[in-house]
């Protein structure tokens, strides 16, 4: 069994590529969003303590998982 040889296709065309930054750009807004609002859920102003929120936890996460998507893209990018 032979493999062909993996022809570079190009992640989008030149008319394309400034659609996908814009796009990676606003979602990476929208994470710093969701990382301070999860801040917030976890210490919330006056509270004096560390609350442990699952919510707040969570929304940290969808924060960093969407930062970690948009360098992927952002690397692939010419």
């Amino acid at each position: 069994m032979t493999c062909k040889p993996r022809v570079n296709i190009p992640v989008a065309t030149p008319d394309r590529i400034d659609l996908i930054q814009t796009a990676s750009w606003e979602l990476s807004a929208i994470s710093t969003c969701l990382s301070a609002m999860g801040r917030e859920l976890i210490h919330p102003p006056g509270a004096g303590r560390r609350l442990t929120d699952a919510t707040g936890n969570a929304m940290e996460w969808l924060a960093a998982e969407i930062e970690r998507r948009c360098a992927l893209i952002d690397e692939e990018l010419p």
